[in-house]
C-alpha cells in the first residue's frame, strides 16, 4: 500500500513513519506538490497526506481540487497548521468541510498528529472523519478557578438528560481540582478518571467499557458520569493522546457529552477538551478581574495559540446578582467586555456552597429550586441547536395520536 506524504516537517515526518506500524506500508516523501505530483503520476497510492505548510490557501485549494478530480478513489487528510492567523485557520476548516475531506485542526502535538493519521490509515475511521462526527462535545471552562463552573456544567448535562430522549455523558476532566463526587454525595472509592490510564494509554477504550465505569444517575435517566482524575500529582501525566482518545470515545458512547475542563491551559485535558469541542463555553463572574483580565490572559491570548478565536466561545455568567447595586459591574458590561454571545447566566443562591459540601448537590436542581429553570434554559439552547429530540415532544405526540384515533373511531 503505496501513501504520498507532502511536508518538510522532518520531525513530524519521521513521528508518523514510526508510529504507523499495523500495516506493511511504503512511504512516499515529497517536498514539494510537484514531486507528490510526478509520483502519483508513476504509482497508484491508497492515501495522501498533505501538510497546509508547503502552499498559500489559492494553491492548496487548486491543488486538491486536482486531487480529487484525478484520483477519485484516494484519500486524502490536510494536516492544517496554526502557523497562519486565527482567521486563516477558519478558512481552511471551512475549505476541507466543502471539498468533503478529513482533516486534523490546528493545534495538535506532533504525537497526536501521528497517532492520528495512524487511525486514519488503518481504517479505525468512524470518529476520526472530522467533518462527520457522531456525538456533540460541549466543553464547559472556568476564566478563573472556583467560581462555579461545575456547577453551571453538570446542571446543563442534567437538564439535557431530564429534558430530552438522548444519551447524555459528563466528563469531569479538571485533573487537578475535581470535587464533583463530593457535591453528588458519591463515594470516593468509586470509579474515576485515573482508573482509565491503561485503557488511554493502549488506545483500546471503547465505547462499551467507558459506559460500564459511568456512574449512573437514577434521578436523571440516560446520564453517565465520569468523575474527575483523583491523582492531583498525576495530573501531568495525562498526555493529548489519551485525551483525544477518550473524546472521541465518548463521541460515539453519546449524543451529547459536557466536560467540564481546567480554567488553567497547563494541561491536557483543558487544551485538547477545548481543540475537540463543537460548542465552547466559557464561564465567568462579574467581578471584572474575571471577566476582563482572565478572559483575555487565556481565552485570547493563550487560545490563539492554538487556533481558537475567541469568538468561537459562548458566554455564561454565575454568581450574578438578582438586584444590582449602582456601582457594580452589570451582563451587559460582561457581554460588552468579551464580546461573546451569552447563553445563559445562573444567579448567585446562597444556598449553593452548604449544599454541595453537604453532597446534595442535586437538590439546587429539583423543580422547586430557582436555579432548575436557569440551567434548563441552557440545555433548551443546547439542544434546540443541535436538535436533539424532547422528552415532552414525544408525550405530546402519543397524546395527540390518542386523540385523533379517539375521533376515528367516534365517527
Amino acid at each position: 500500500m503505496n501513501i504520498g506524504l507532502l511536508s518538510t516537517d522532518q520531525r513530524l515526518i519521521d513521528e508518523i513513519i514510526h508510529v504507523v506500524y499495523r500495516k506493511p506500508l511504503n512511504w512516499m516523501i515529497s517536498s514539494t506538490a510537484t514531486d507528490l505530483i510526478n509520483r502519483l503520476a508513476e504509482l497508484t497510492f491508497s492515501h495522501v497526506i498533505i501538510s497546509d505548510r508547503e502552499l498559500d490557501f489559492g494553491g492548496l485549494e487548486e491543488f486538491l481540487e486536482g486531487l480529487q478530480r484525478v484520483k477519485p478513489d484516494m484519500k486524502i487528510i490536510v494536516l492544517l497548521s496554526n502557523y497562519h492567523d486565527v482567521t486563516i485557520n477558519e478558512k481552511y476548516v471551512k475549505m476541507c468541510k466543502l471539498m468533503r475531506l478529513d482533516y486534523i485542526q490546528p493545534g495538535r502535538s506532533t504525537a497526536v498528529i501521528a497517532d492520528d493519521i495512524r487511525a486514519w490509515v488503518d481504517g479505525f475511521g468512524g470518529d476520526l472523519r472530522y467533518q462527520q462526527p457522531v456525538g456533540k462535545l460541549v466543553t464547559f471552562i472556568g476564566s478563573t478557578p472556583n467560581i462555579g463552573t461545575t456547577l453551571a456544567s453538570f446542571g446543563v448535562a442534567y437538564s439535557l438528560a431530564a429534558e430530552t430522549s438522548q444519551k447524555v455523558g459528563y466528563l469531569c476532566l479538571n485533573l487537578k481540582s475535581s470535587k464533583l463526587h463530593r457535591y453528588l454525595g458519591r463515594d470516593e472509592n468509586g470509579f474515576t478518571l485515573d482508573g482509565l490510564r491503561a485503557d488511554l494509554k493502549a488506545q483500546s477504550l471503547t465505547p462499551e467499557r467507558l459506559l460500564t465505569v459511568c456512574d449512573k444517575t437514577k434521578e436523571a435517566h440516560g446520564l453517565y458520569v465520569l468523575y474527575g482524575n483523583m491523582l492531583r500529582e498525576q495530573a501531568e501525566f495525562f498526555s493529548p493522546s489519551e485525551i483525544i482518545h477518550l473524546l472521541r470515545v465518548a463521541r460515539r458512547a453519546f449524543d451529547i457529552c459536557v466536560i467540564e475542563v481546567n480554567a488553567y491551559w497547563d494541561n491536557a485535558a483543558t487544551v485538547c477538551g477545548l481543540l475537540e469541542a463543537d460548542s465552547k463555553v466559557v464561564v465567568t463572574t462579574a467581578d471584572i478581574a474575571h471577566f476582563q483580565e482572565d478572559f483575555s490572559r487565556w481565552i485570547r491570548q493563550v487560545g490563539s495559540v492554538f487556533g481558537l478565536q475567541p469568538d468561537g466561545f459562548e458566554l455564561m455568567a454565575v454568581q450574578t446578582e438578582r438586584q444590582s447595586k449602582h456601582n457594580d459591574f452589570t451582563i451587559k458590561d460582561i457581554r460588552k467586555e468579551t464580546q461573546l454571545h451569552l447563553i445563559g447566566q445562573i444567579a448567585k443562591h446562597g444556598d449553593a456552597l452548604s449544599r454541595c459540601n453537604q453532597g446534595k448537590l442535586l437538590d439546587m436542581l429539583s423543580p422547586s429550586h430557582p436555579m432548575y429553570e436557569e440551567v434548563k434554559a441552557v440545555a433548551a439552547k443546547l439542544a434546540d441547536f443541535y436538535k436533539l429530540p424532547r422528552k415532552e415532544t414525544v408525550r405530546q405526540i402519543t397524546w395527540l395520536q390518542k386523540l385523533m384515533t379517539g375521533r376515528k373511531t367516534a365517527s
